[in-house]
This record gives structure tokens, sequence and C-alpha cells, in this order.
């Protein structure tokens, strides 16, 4: 096993370096003339590259039901352990938004027996990490701790102890909630955080995906009461995955979990049930006016897939032809050729509600038309043309030399365990992922973009000077002016 293991790394650092060489290529070409532009340095990807066979992972279950996984990495002597909590936001009582994240944020403020300092310092005097963090759509909640070797029984203790006795106490939530109140004020002058604000709003609508942030009478609800009664119902062994990887033995583990946690008591914990998330309205720009701006965010739009959805894959090929680095069509378009940005990227994201795929650049006022008509340009490009050969390898590659680099990073590897775990995906998902990127093709992009990337419901977000950039975006449908606050100002 280990010689294959070797056999198929050595192969994949081949294909990391012949993906590098192509994305070098691709940075030092010739400043493209025309919206054909064609970047050199083309390399096959070889069939034993995709033959990949993951290390295995030691897993296991305590006695009080809590998942253990362990991952042996024996080049340096490190490790790194993640409890991770299948509650998160999206778990948040209905009058309590924001109870998951500042329960996590407030694990390390304080137990029954360390205050905030003292673990500060603990943690530090080790060389260690540790930090615990939950998001406002998450489904769940997570506790990193890192070290050497060496302090591994010292940082399991405080580990477990922010887990098992925090006291959540109330000068540390005060603490939490000015800094969050201030953040709030300061957000408010982002355009990204804008349009970011607007994008989840007009995708989720009522959905509690839409929150990126809490309204400051929700930060003020929270109390150490809030996060104790969150803390109790969501912190059980059965509702928890122990995650390891680094210079430790499974069986050593093992036994200090039971030493450590046996006597966390199970308990019923009550399901996190996730709305479905409903179709978005008709296509819609939205300006968020903000002056004096010089420049305009635009960012534009559709629902996507669930994590578990078949079209995962194609949906991945099709978002690194459109927008996945500096070698995909929006970057070579608006930077490159254009001239009107420093960057234009796409994104795609599935989870266990539909993602969205989303396109962002940020361009000078005076080219916001222009650049407008250049990103419907390629959305409109990718669903009405075949991606030529040499483009389409191009990503692939650049894919799955990506996925080549996590084999080099044992804490990523465990962070694709978990992925499989949470998502319920089959247990080889990992073992044939870039096999199954391999195999899609051209038809299969074109498919999955004039299914997805749905131009009747295409939703665009503007945020800059609407005086002088609303006018310039009503040839791409009705325009709804709102202010840095999310209010509506006017539509026309």
């Amino acid at each position: 096993m280990k010689r294959i293991i070797s056999k198929s790394k050595r192969a994949l650092a081949a294909a990391i370096v012949m993906a590098a060489a192509t994305v070098l290529c691709a940075a030092q070409a010739p400043k493209p003339a025309s919206k054909s532009l064609v970047i050199k340095g083309k390399t096959p990807i070889s069939k034993e590259v995709l033959k990949v066979k993951l290390p295995r992972a030691y897993e296991t279950k305590l006695s009080n039901g809590m998942q253990v996984i362990v991952l042996e990495s024996h080049k340096l002597p490190t490790f790194a352990m993640q409890m991770v909590v299948l509650s998160g936001g999206l778990a948040d009582p209905a009058d309590q938004h924001g109870a998951a994240q500042a329960t996590s944020a407030s694990l390390r403020e304080g137990t029954k027996t360390r205050t905030s300092k003292q673990i500060a310092e603990q943690v530090d005097s080790l060389g260690a990490s540790l930090s615990a963090t939950s998001g406002l759509s998450s489904i769940n909640s997570l506790v990193s701790a890192s070290g050497l070797t060496d302090n591994f029984d010292q940082i399991m203790e405080l580990f477990a102890d922010v887990i098992l006795n925090p006291s959540f106490p109330a000068d540390e939530l005060n603490k939490f909630k000015t800094r969050a109140l201030a953040q709030l004020r300061a957000q408010r002058a982002q355009p990204g955080f804008l349009a970011n604000e607007m994008f989840n709003k007009v995708m989720y609508g009522s959905h509690p995906a839409s929150r990126i942030s809490l309204a400051a009478d929700e930060i003020q609800r929270l109390t150490p009461e809030v996060l104790q009664k969150f803390h109790a119902i969501h912190y059980k062994p059965n509702n928890a995955i122990f995650a390891i990887v680094g210079d430790v033995k499974p069986a050593e583990i093992v036994a200090k979990l039971e030493k450590t946690f046996g006597s966390w008591q199970r308990g019923d914990v009550p399901p996190t049930n996730i709305p479905k998330v409903s179709e978005t309205s008709a296509a819609k720009i939205y300006v968020i006016n903000r002056v004096p701006s010089v420049q305009t965010n635009l960012t534009l739009g559709n629902l996507s897939i669930e994590r578990t959805d078949p079209d995962y894959y194609a949906l991945r090929v099709m978002d690194q032809v459109v927008g996945g680095g500096a070698s995909a069509r929006l970057f070579l378009n608006l930077r490159e050729d254009k001239g009107y940005t420093y960057g234009a990227y796409s994104g795609f994201s599935a989870f266990k509600y539909r993602g969205t795929f989303r396109a962002d650049t940020q361009v000078r006022t005076e080219v916001t038309k222009g650049s407008m008509d250049e990103l419907m340009y390629e959305i409109k490009r990718i669903r009405d043309e075949k991606v030529e050969p040499e483009e389409f390898d191009r990503a692939k590659r650049t894919i799955i030399g990506g996925f080549a680099l996590q084999l080099e990073s044992p804490p990523q590897l465990v962070n694709n365990i978990i992925t499989q775990k949470l998502y319920g995906l089959p247990a080889d998902y990992w073992d044939t992922y870039t096999l199954k990127i391999a195999a899609i093709t051209p038809d299969d992009v074109q498919r999955v973009a004039k299914k997805y990337l749905d131009l009747g419901h295409l939703q665009i977000i503007a945020v800059g000077d609407a005086s002088k950039i609303a006018d310039m975006l009503k040839q791409y449908g009705t325009v709804e002016i709102y202010d840095s606050e999310g209010k509506p100002v006017k539509s026309s």
C-alpha cells in the first residue's frame, strides 16, 4: 500500500509541476488582442495520475457515540485536531440568531477552572493554537487545536476543557458584542460587504442561508444563558466528530479520548431542519447607492445545486473555465484584454441546501457598462458555445493539479474526510474525484451552463454611485435602488 501511494504521489507531483508550468505560461503570455485568446502550454493528463488511492484514516466510535478519525502522518512531530459539532448557525433558535456563532466564539473565553487570560497564556506557553468558530448559515461548529506532539497531553487538556466546561462569562460576552457591533458599523462602509449582503438576500430570501451578519438588535439579545442553552443542547458526543492528523498512533489516541471524553454524556439532539431554497424572482438589477464611489462592484449569479447533486463535477469544471483563476475567461477578458479591472472571477458553492454560482469584479465607474457587457458576454458564451479542447483541458488540469496539492497537506486530507462525512458522500468519493473530473466533457459543461446559468433569473448586484450607473444598467432589466442600509430608495 505504501509503495503504491508513493508512486501515485510522485505522479501527482509531476502533474502539479505541469499545471504550474501551464499557469506560468499563461501569466507570461502576451496581452491578448481579442476574445479568441489562445494560451499555449498544454500538457496531457496521465491516466496514472488519475488513479488516486488516498491514505486511509483509522475510524472508530467511543462508547458515548463520538466519532473518531485518526490519520497518521509522521513527517513532523506535530499534530492538528478538530472537534466538529454537527450543529451550526442553521440550528439557531428562530428568535436567537447568532447563538451558535457566539457560543463557539466564547468557548475559550473562560471555563470552570480557567479564565480567558489563563487559557491564552497556556496556549502561548505551549506554542500551540486553539480556536473555535461557527457561521450563521453553517451546518456545524468547529473547535481546532494544533501543536507539538510532545505537548499533546497539555494541549488536549485545554482543548477538552473549553469544549466540556465553558463558563460563558458575561464580561467576555459583552466584549464579543462590542466587537460585533463595531464590525457591523465598519461593514457598512465596505462595498464588498454590501454586495454580498444583497446577493445572499436576493438568492435566499427568508431562508437562513441569506444571513451573512447579525443585526444590532440580534447581537444585543445574546446572553450567557442563550449560549449555555445552545451548548447544553448541541455539544454532545453523539453529535460530534473528533479528527486528528499528525505524528500520533490510533490506539494511543483512542485511549486518551476515552479517558478525556469518556464521561461526556450523550443526549438527544434536535435535528437541524434546513428549509428548501425557493427559486429566485425574475432577473433584476439591484443598485446599492454608495456616494461618492469612484468604482462599481458588480456581482451577478444564479442558484446552483446541493452538494450531493451529480452535476457537481460538471459545474466545477464550468466554473473553472469561466472564472476560476488568472487563466480563466473573466480574468483574460476584463483585465488582460479590456483593462477594466485588477481581477474578475467566478465562484461556485454547494451545500446541504442549494449554493450559488456567481461572478464578481470591481471596476472604475466609467466602465461599468462595458464591464457588464463583457460579464454578460461570458455568461452567454459558456451557454451558447462548446468550450474548445485546449481551454477545456487546461481547466481540468488546473482542478486536478490543485487536488494533487492537497495530498501533500494532511490537514486538508482530514478536511476532505470530514466533508465526506458531513454530506454523506460515498466512501470512495475522493479516490474517484479526479477520474470524475477527467470524465467531464464539453457537452456536459454546456448542458449545466444552460441549466444553471438561467438568464431569466439572473440577479445582478451593483454597488456604486447610482446617479452615474443606474442608467447604464437599465438595458439589462428592471433597476431597483437601495441605500447602504439595504432599504429601497426607488425603482425605475
